[in-house]
């Protein structure tokens, strides 16, 4: 029956006829979504949309029309209940495409309710151009109104107008989405808090939040996460605040997606697709790129199908960063070959990295490692220590390749302080198997400094949350300094009290280059013992007891002579106490 709509005309000069009112009315009504058509000056219907399809012809509808000058086409839709007062997305819909009119109408029991006309007006002293509505007019007054005056008017003006029309690089708006489950309650984050984290993760991405829906389940629905009830809620949200993407605070299947894009009609991203769009901006070394990349490919392979409309769209919001069309429609033995190569590049980082730690670990340098959730302030304190000049932002993930720079310890000592990738409530499994090169830093160091921020109301959860991931990492038995991060924006007798409660702590506020001192002798004394240097001298017969030096220390040099082996080695203290025949260098 939408095919029918094509073949409805229009009277040139009159806004709407009363069949296609009717049929409008009718087919939104059945299928529970608004349907619109866009029609030509000459009364011919152009185009058919249905749940907001419209604004994936936003760009090309822009591009047909001068400043100054209307597009040509008015856009004639239906809502699925009986209110029909013009909203933000209405007048947006206007405005970016420059429509000659918009008529809004309602439905009730498959009949037409009263509409709303929409008209584009310059703004104010050179300010962007307004719709303007008018009514509400019956059904049947719709049908009576001329057209051609209206279009005239509005073109007349523009012309006299010194104003641009609206400018499209508004932010993308975005509705989040959660699942309260039984589960999910007895977790370090609590939905709403999760939620809230997705939010600051939306920002960091560049949308602006203008709805969230929590559902409370005992389990997420198969077909659409959310049950069908909690959809409408959503599809209502995103109509009302003219919505470009709703983003899900859990990973959902292929097939949810799928279904919930063709249910809501706007793009649909879940909380791994939105860290990966983040890492796709932050990136900017080679092998950051190619971690990004693989981790991108590694998600999207199964969710290929049905998404030819956001993967079209290179660099077209978020979700869609990174690679592009170019790497994504392809089929699927080429992108599991992609993913092959990107494996075997980050292999060769991975191998690269390791003689770079091993020319560390010559030098007798310890390894200090910044690790902790994600904008605690571990940026802001390796350049507080060393001037590293990273970069540092109130945003999720602003760090994403790690930095190395040298610190001298109050003892004089020298350390390799490596300013690491942020962690993440929720962090997906298979970002953290791409990042494995620059996550090896951390399990190779020495020693952890892990920075909370206490200012943080869920800076307990997000501690507990990085723990888990180091020992995921392998590196939970690592030793580590807990830095209570951001002091300065607790009162002094909350500082009190967090003293006391944690008295292994240090309390420093990195931008303001508090407690750093402290923070420093601290490390000093928690380090590993520095090692010992030996020169040892072991008779072939007794070659056994160099296995624990291979397995405890550093061999420098070895030579073998007529009756022995001669070693040059650096082994820990207690190792050094009982060896025989060594000669401290």
């Amino acid at each position: 029956m939408l095919l029918a709509l094509f073949s409805q005309r229009i009277p040139q000069d009159r806004v709407a006829s009363p069949d296609l009112l009717a049929t409008l009315a009718h087919l939104a009504h059945s299928i529970k979504r608004e349907v619109g058509v866009y029609v030509d000056r000459h009364g011919s219907v152009q185009e058919v949309v249905v749940s907001r399809k419209w604004q994936e012809l936003l760009p090309t509808l822009a591009a047909r029309a001068s400043p100054r000058r209307l597009i040509g086409l008015r856009y004639l839709g239906a809502r699925s209940g009986p209110e029909s007062q013009p909203e933000e997305g209405d007048r947006r819909h206007l405005v970016d495409a420059r429509l000659d009119m918009a008529v809004i109408i309602g439905s009730r029991k498959g009949s037409p309710t009263d509409g709303w006309v929409l008209t584009l007006a310059p703004g104010v002293n050179g300010a962007e151009p307004q719709a303007i509505s008018e009514g509400p007019y019956t059904a049947e007054s719709l049908t009576h109104l001329e057209v051609a005056p209206r279009i005239k008017a509005v073109e007349s003006a523009l012309r006299r107008s010194p104003a641009l029309l609206a400018d499209a690089t508004r932010p993308e708006r975005a509705v989040l989405v959660g699942l309260a489950t039984a589960s999910a309650r007895g977790q370090e984050f609590t939905p709403d808090a999760s939620l809230d984290e997705l939010a600051r993760l939306a920002e960091t991405a560049g949308a602006a939040v203008f709805g969230r829906v929590l559902q409370n389940r005992t389990k997420p629905d198969p077909a659409t996460f959310i049950g069908s009830g909690k959809v409408s809620e959503v599809l209502r949200q995103c109509e009302e605040h003219d919505a470009d993407l709703v983003i899900f605070d859990e990973e959902l299947t292929p097939a949810q997606q799928r279904n919930l894009e063709r249910e809501l009609g706007v793009k649909v991203v879940d909380r791994a697709a939105l860290v990966l769009d983040i890492f796709a901006r932050r990136a900017r070394t080679r092998e950051g790129r190619l971690q990004v990349e693989l981790a991108q490919l590694t998600y999207l392979l199964p969710r290929l199908t049905g998404r030819g409309v956001w993967l079209s769209r290179l660099g077209g919001g978020i979700g869609t960063r990174g690679p592009g069309e170019t790497k994504l429609e392809v089929d699927r033995r080429r992108i599991r070959q992609r993913i092959t190569g990107l494996r075997g590049e980050l292999q060769e980082v991975i191998r690269h990295r390791t003689l770079q730690r091993i020319g560390r670990d010559r030098a007798g340098h310890p390894i200090v490692a910044i690790t902790g959730y994600t904008n605690a302030g571990k940026s802001t304190l390796l350049n507080a220590l060393t001037q590293a000049g990273v970069l540092v932002e109130d945003k999720l993930f602003a760090t994403l390749d790690p930095t190395v720079r040298k610190v001298t310890l109050p003892n004089h000592q020298s350390i390799l302080m490596v300013d690491t990738v942020g962690f993440l409530h929720k962090l997906p499994t298979h970002l953290v198997a791409a990042f494995k090169a620059t996550l090896e830093e951390v399990v190779a160091a020495d020693l952890l400094i892990h920075v909370v921020d206490v200012s943080h109301p869920e800076w307990r959860h997000q501690q507990t949350v990085a723990n888990r991931v180091l020992e995921e990492l392998g590196a939970g038995d690592r030793t580590q300094v807990v830095a209570f991060n951001k002091v300065d924006r607790l009162s002094a007798a909350d500082r009190q009290r967090l003293s006391r409660a944690h008295p292994d702590a240090v309390l420093i506020s990195a931008q303001q280059g508090l407690g750093l001192v402290n923070l420093l002798r601290r490390v000093s004394q928690r380090l590993p013992a520095p090692l010992v240097r030996l020169r040892l001298t072991v008779p072939y017969a007794e070659a056994g007891r160099l296995a624990e030096v291979f397995a405890q220390g550093r061999v420098l040099t070895q030579r073998y002579e007529a009756e022995a082996i001669v070693v040059e080695a650096e082994v820990p203290p207690h190792l050094a106490a009982r060896l025989t025949n060594a000669d401290r260098v």
